[in-house]
């Protein structure tokens, strides 16, 4: 129907005959003043209608939201000039409404104008104030995408939402997402580089990078050093308003010790990650903490106790198992994690921890029911870390049985690397798996093959096996 209409102005006059209306009764109907909407119907030239005019005249006439769109495009042009205060409107209730070819023409036409981008990245940051994330992100990508000057803090901020908000399992996706944001991050006002730190000091921990998070884990504890001092300063000043972040201050300083310290231990710099783990172990004499600050303090000193034993473990001291052990039993949330160093420290120094398995054993079967990314990637390397373990101990077929669960994940995640230390470790003990483990695996490959699915990363480029 939409590809019949005319003009705008056709459509509502044809409709108008049908109903049976004339303009002083569908004025009535439809809440608008009749002299008003004269002037857009007869106008000479008529009169440029607002969103609201045009969203009441639709549900006058019991049309769905919408249902004009395609044709008020116009109405947001004069003479290839754009109406800003009729365009960023229009736009931003396109996007709730999901009509992306009124978009799509709209910003084809918008792009012709002078300074675009200034409306675009406006309809970009009403929608995201308004908490239509997904909807803003299409916007902020056109900015990054058309923006000319690289200094921009518009560009840095379109950059960072589209860094903020990507969620996905998919490892390549994560390392082009650090690629295109890092440029840009200490363009960003103080309050966002704070975060967008932080956020890329996590995404390298999950992408293994443990270099480059070393590097952000100093900006970062650089920065939020440099802002806690200037807010003691303003502290003491009412008149001067306060920073605004997105967690409290407290937050990205201990973590730009908690950080540091994980890369180092990454690196196996046993010795110098306990003396950046002291950094944060006790934040108590930090200022200006509300409750939940307080509360970050909190989660910080057991983050410390945990990670302290997590070195201990790493230079292969046995005797902290037992107290290890209760610790994790305490604390649920720390067992995939603390499991994994377990594990990891048997095989590296040859130790048994069967016991450990066994009263973990619940623990690890709820294990499966993880979805997000990290707990993905943390369930992948346990996996991994006992199937080397079992088949270590001569108990091959349950071993084995960990590596097809191992390359399940890694497939799942995009890891090339994973899916190829998968593939190696079964190889090696291929003799020892069952013929029903041997079809699970053949037909996991056969997939990936099908798909393509699986990318490596070398650090320097992208490709696909």
């Amino acid at each position: 129907m939409e590809g019949k209409l005319t003009t705008i102005r056709s459509e509502i006059e044809k409709n108008l005959s049908r109903s049976g209306h004339n303009l002083a009764s569908f004025s009535k109907i439809c809440g608008l003043n009749r002299g008003s909407l004269s002037a857009i119907l007869h106008g000479n030239p008529p009169k440029p209608m607002s969103l609201g005019q045009i969203d009441a005249i639709i549900k006058a006439f019991g049309f769905p939201d919408g249902w004009l769109y395609p044709l008020y495009i116009d109405e947001c042009f004069n003479e290839e000039k754009v109406s800003r205060r009729r365009v960023e409107p229009f736009l931003i209730r396109c996007a709730e409404l999901g009509k992306q070819n009124c978009i799509d023409e709209t910003i084809g036409r918008i792009l012709e104008c002078t300074k675009p981008l200034d409306i675009i990245y406006s309809v970009a940051d009403k929608l995201f104030n308004k908490g239509k994330i997904q909807e803003s992100l299409f916007f902020y990508k056109i900015v990054v995408e058309n923006e000319s000057d690289s200094y921009s803090e518009r560009l840095a901020i379109s950059h960072y939402r589209i860094f903020k908000f990507l969620q996905t399992f998919d490892m390549e996706e994560k390392l082009r997402a650090v690629i295109s944001f890092s440029p840009f991050r200490g363009r960003l006002p103080e309050n966002l580089q704070l975060d967008g730190l932080l956020m890329l000091t996590q995404l390298c921990f999950a992408l293994r990078r443990w270099e480059e998070m070393e590097v952000y884990a100093d900006e970062l504890r650089a920065l939020a050093n440099a802002v806690y001092r200037q807010e003691l300063r303003r502290s003491e000043d009412r008149r001067r308003e306060a920073l605004c972040t997105e967690r409290p201050l407290v937050v990205y300083y201990g973590h730009g010790y908690l950080l540091k310290a994980i890369s180092l231990s990454k690196q196996g710099r046993y010795e110098e990650a306990k003396k950046y783990t002291a950094g944060y172990a006790d934040l108590s004499w930090f200022e200006m903490l509300d409750e939940v600050g307080h509360q970050a303090v909190e989660q910080f000193r057991l983050f410390a106790t945990g990670n302290s034993f997590t070195l201990e473990m790493l230079e292969g001291n046995v005797e902290v198992i037992p107290a290890y052990v209760a610790f994790l039993a305490d604390h649920p949330g720390e067992i995939l994690p603390g499991l994994i160093i377990i594990m990891e420290s048997a095989n590296r120094f040859g130790f048994s921890v069967d016991n450990v398995l066994t009263r973990f054993s619940r623990e690890m079967l709820r294990f499966e029911q993880f979805e997000d990314p990290i707990n993905i990637d943390r369930l992948y390397r346990l996996y991994y870390q006992v199937a080397i373990y079992q088949i270590r101990n001569k108990q091959y077929i349950v071993g084995v049985e960990y590596i097809i669960q191992s390359l399940e994940l890694s497939i799942k995640t995009n890891n090339g690397i994973d899916f190829i230390k998968c593939v190696t470790l079964f190889e090696t003990n291929r003799d020892y798996a069952t013929q029903i483990q041997q079809d699970k695996y053949r037909n996991l490959i056969r997939e990936v093959r099908k798909d393509e699915k699986i990318t490596i990363d070398d650090g320097r480029h992208f490709s696909i096996v």
